[in-house]
């Protein structure tokens, strides 16, 4: 009998699958009825109120993926945000044949932690941004973060964020892509392309002119350069390394501040 491309298998506190390919956005086929059957069983997981949820991603390849992407926008949010409210930790790590798996549990704050390795940046913000795209995360990030030694790196990265009362979401699912994407930026310098749309589209979160010369300035472009944004219609659109990003972690803590970030080398 031929081998099924995927399956999935779980109870209300862990779900296992896997695929013979990586779950696309748009999936069709197969993929598509993958994903739904993913779905069905997040949706019947139960949270705990001390619990998180870890999901983590089994690649068999080197090919470029955004984890955040495979592991949660891919589904989108509607499945799996009734688990993520204290906390979601996300990881990938290396899958012993050529499958692509994935796993989702509910799990307590001690049980998920990665070795950390060498401290690139940190930021603070006190209070949430006025709105939640990439640009407005971005331009919170670019303005408050703080680079450690300055060096170009080269490798994959881990991003752990804490969120405080100042925090004013009820849940991280909403912001997690878009706060990855602009946080990721900050980490970018621009190539100086397309100035004069650019400008206009960073003037929707402040001070344009000034944004973008802090958009090619290269003092906390730990992650090299790169074409950042290109025009989207009368927006932009970003497109920062975040396949680098190989783990990342909120969590809620007892702090008065919004959100504090730590990004690290990462280290396997």
């Amino acid at each position: 009998m031929e081998q099924p491309p995927y399956k999935v298998v779980g109870n209300d506190g862990h779900v296992d699958a896997w695929s013979t390919g990586r779950l696309p956005f748009e999936p069709k086929g197969w993929l598509r009825e993958y994903r739904n059957e993913l779905r069905s069983a997040l949706r019947l997981m139960k949270t705990s109120p001390t619990g998180i949820l870890y999901a983590e991603y089994a690649t068999p390849d080197d090919a470029f993926a955004d984890l955040e992407n495979v592991l949660l926008y891919n589904l989108g949010s509607g499945c799996y945000a009734h688990l993520a409210r204290q906390g979601i930790v996300c990881r990938r790590t290396s899958s012993t044949d050529d499958l692509h798996r994935v796993s989702y549990t509910n799990t307590e704050p001690t049980g998920t932690a990665v070795s950390a390795g060498l401290l690139l940046a940190t930021a603070q913000l006190d209070n949430n941004p006025l709105g939640n795209t990439p640009t407005h995360w971005w331009s919170a990030f670019r303005e408050q973060l703080q680079t450690h030694g300055g060096a170009l790196h080269e490798g994959e990265i881990g991003i752990r964020a804490r969120f405080g009362s100042a925090w004013s979401q009820r849940g991280f699912a909403p912001s997690v892509k878009a706060l990855l994407d602009g946080l990721i930026a900050a980490l970018h310098v621009h190539d100086g392309s397309e100035r004069d749309h650019v400008t206009t589209a960073l003037s929707d979160v402040g001070d344009g002119d000034r944004l973008w010369t802090l958009l090619n300035d290269p003092g906390s472009a730990i992650l090299g350069p790169r074409r950042l944004v290109r025009p989207h219609g009368p927006k932009i659109a970003w497109n920062p390394a975040d396949e680098r990003c190989g783990y990342f972690e909120f969590r809620r803590v007892k702090q008065h501040e919004a959100l504090t970030v730590a990004i690290h080398a990462l280290t396997h």
